[in-house]
């Protein structure tokens, strides 16, 4: 409770970390580009037949696009960006766009499968390398 006696929002704005350079950012990418190629891994690892929405590797296939999309956007990633390609660059954003936005019934599971399970991983181990 806040003096006021108004309940406490679980929904307030944070301060956010004063941590940044060129030293961070490079530590902070490489650290999110491990924890989308485990997510990655972890959809791959999973029967194919038990991949459908409200599944939990359903769920973590959706964060692991949500979370490289996310970095496509960030400037101060944009050096490290540069491996990839226009065209992976907007069909990382239109899947993110799908999923979050549209709902997953526009959703083709086949190609959200390819694009978790082969694609993601091949775009994470170049991003990690350059």
């Amino acid at each position: 409770m806040t003096s006021n006696n108004a309940p406490r929002s679980p929904f307030r704005r944070l301060p956010r970390r004063q941590k940044s350079g060129a030293d961070y950012d490079r530590a902070n990418f490489q650290h999110e580009l491990t924890m989308i190629l485990q997510r990655a891994h972890s959809v791959a690892a999973s029967p194919r037949e038990q991949f459908s929405d409200g599944t939990p590797v359903y769920d973590a296939a959706s964060m692991t696009v949500i979370r490289l999309a996310a970095l496509t956007e960030r400037a101060e990633f944009g050096p490290w960006l540069e491996s990839l390609t226009a065209e992976e660059v907007a069909g990382i954003r239109a899947m993110n766009n799908i999923i979050v936005y549209s709902g997953y019934a526009t959703v083709d599971d086949e190609v959200f499968w390819e694009t978790v399970t082969e694609r993601i991983p091949e775009i994470v181990e170049r991003l990690q390398r350059h």
